[in-house]
């Protein structure tokens, strides 16, 4: 059996990791463009597959809330406490978190292991945080067509 090792990381460009239930993402910090509470989503008239709207750069931008298997959810978890607002090609686009830490380094990056690459998935890679936490290597791009696939747009 193949096992893949993942080294500590090493201090590169800054990152931030997004906790969802357990789940911890890394992305580059320059692609959050904002952090709010979540009691500043504001979910009425939301869209189909979001939770709500975020005010920014005076207009209004979907909230997403996913579960620990990247799938949508149509409720916000008693644990997100933080909406991360991503900025893509398009705009914006919130992602309700438990939990968002800047500061981070993102090298090395591991691939993922063969039994973790599915079509579609916005994963890149893994990272090692520390001795026993690893994350899952993503970029705001990959996030916002991943939520655009699985609300059929």
């Amino acid at each position: 059996m193949k096992t893949t090792e993942l080294t500590q990381a090493v201090t590169t460009a800054p990152a931030a990791v997004l906790t969802i239930s357990g789940l911890r993402l890394v992305l580059p910090e320059r692609e959050i463009h904002a952090q709010e509470a979540v009691s500043a989503v504001d979910a009425r008239q939301a869209e189909p597959y979001s939770v709500g709207w975020l005010q920014h750069a005076q207009q209004r931008w979907p909230v997403y809330c996913l579960s620990q298997e990247l799938s949508l959810l149509a409720a916000m978890p008693a644990e997100r406490s933080t909406c991360a607002l991503l900025g893509t090609h398009d705009g914006y686009m919130g992602i309700l978190c438990d939990e968002v830490s800047t500061g981070q380094s993102i090298d090395p990056q591991q691939d993922l292991p063969p039994a973790m690459h599915m079509p579609d998935t916005p994963i890149q890679g893994l990272i090692a945080l520390d001795e026993d936490r690893i994350a899952c290597v993503t970029s705001a791009e990959r996030l916002a067509a991943h939520v655009a696939r699985m609300a059929g747009a």
